[in-house]
C-alpha cells in the first residue's frame, strides 16, 4: 500500500542502516525537520528519545543542488541548465525514483531555526508519484507517494557475501597501505542483505554505482555489483602509480548541506 512520506533530495546515496550527519539550513527542509519534531521536541535536543515515526524520504539527486537556486542561474549568473519544477522562481533538483527512509536519531536545534541531524536509513522504497510543488514558494518541499520495496536474499546469496569479503578485505588493507581507509564498520554483518548494504555504503564509488545498487532488486545481486566494482577498485588501488583520483571521497566527513 503507497505511504505519503516528505522528500529530501541530497546529493549522497542513503542506505539502510547507514548513518548520515545533516546540517539542515534552508527554509524548506527546516519547515519539514521542524513538522516531524513537533513544537514539544522543536525546542530542544533530542538524542534517541521514541516519538513514533519521526522519518523522512532521501532520494538522490540525478541533477541539480541540494540548495535550491535561481532558476537556471549558478553562481554570477551563469546559466546552469538545472530545469525548474512548478514554474518561473527556484529550481527543485531532479531525483531518482529509488529512495530510503531517513529516521531521526539525533537532533540539535540553533536559535535561528537550523538544525544538526543524525540520520539513519531505514527502509528502501520506490516513488510512485513525486506531488509537484510551487518551487518559488521557499516553505514548501516535496511529498511523494511510495511502496515500500521488499528485501529477497536472492540465489546464491551466502556465497555471494563470502567473496565479497574476501574482496573488500582485500580493498580495506590496499587502502590502508597508502594511508586511506573506507568508511566501515570494524565487523561486517555475517547476513547477506546487511553486508550488501554495509559494503554498498563503504566503498569509495560515484554515487551514480551506489545508485545501482540500491536498485537492486535482492541481496545477491547487490553482491554481485559489488564484486565487480571491488574488484575494479582492487586493481586501481594496487596499480604501481595511482591515478589522480578525487579528493572528496576520502576527504569528507560525511557532512551533508541541503
Amino acid at each position: 500500500m503507497p505511504v505519503a512520506l516528505p522528500i529530501f533530495p541530497l546529493n549522497t546515496v542513503l542506505f539502510p542502516g547507514m548513518t548520515v550527519p545533516l546540517h539542515v539550513f534552508e527554509r524548506r527542509y527546516r519547515a519539514l525537520v521542524s513538522e516531524l519534531l513537533g513544537p514539544a521536541l522543536a525546542q530542544s535536543e533530542v538524542a534517541g528519545h521514541d516519538r513514533g515515526p519521526r522519518r523522512f524520504g532521501v532520494v538522490w539527486i540525478e541533477l541539480g543542488h541540494e540548495v535550491a537556486a535561481e532558476s537556471g542561474q549558478g553562481a554570477g549568473g551563469a546559466d546552469t541548465g538545472v530545469p525548474t519544477i512548478g514554474g518561473p522562481g527556484t529550481s527543485l533538483p531532479r531525483v531518482a525514483a529509488t529512495g530510503c527512509t531517513a529516521l531521526l536519531r539525533n537532533v540539535r536545534t540553533y536559535d535561528d531555526g537550523r538544525y544538526d541531524l543524525v540520520v539513519e536509513g531505514g527502509a528502501r522504497f520506490a516513488v510512485t508519484d513525486l506531488a509537484e510543488v510551487d518551487a518559488s514558494s521557499p516553505e514548501v518541499y516535496s511529498t511523494a507517494s511510495v511502496s515500500f520495496l521488499p528485501e529477497p536474499l536472492g540465489p546464491d546469496a551466502d556465497e555471494h557475501a563470502e567473496h565479497v569479503r574476501d574482496l573488500f578485505g582485500t580493498y580495506s588493507q590496499r587502502l590502508a597501505s597508502i594511508g586511506m581507509s573506507p568508511d566501515a564498520a570494524p565487523e561486517l554483518p555475517k547476513d547477506p542483505i546487511a553486508l550488501s548494504y554495509s559494503v554498498a555504503a563503504s566503498v569509495v564509488l560515484d554515487q551514480s554505482e551506489k545508485q545501482r545498487m540500491l536498485e537492486a532488486e535482492d541481496a545477491a545481486t547487490r553482491l554481485a555489483v559489488a564484486a565487480r566494482f571491488l574488484r575494479r577498485e582492487n586493481r586501481i588501488v594496487a596499480a604501481p602509480s595511482l591515478p589522480n583520483l578525487p579528493a572528496g571521497p576520502f576527504l569528507s566527513n560525511g557532512v551533508s548541506f541541503n
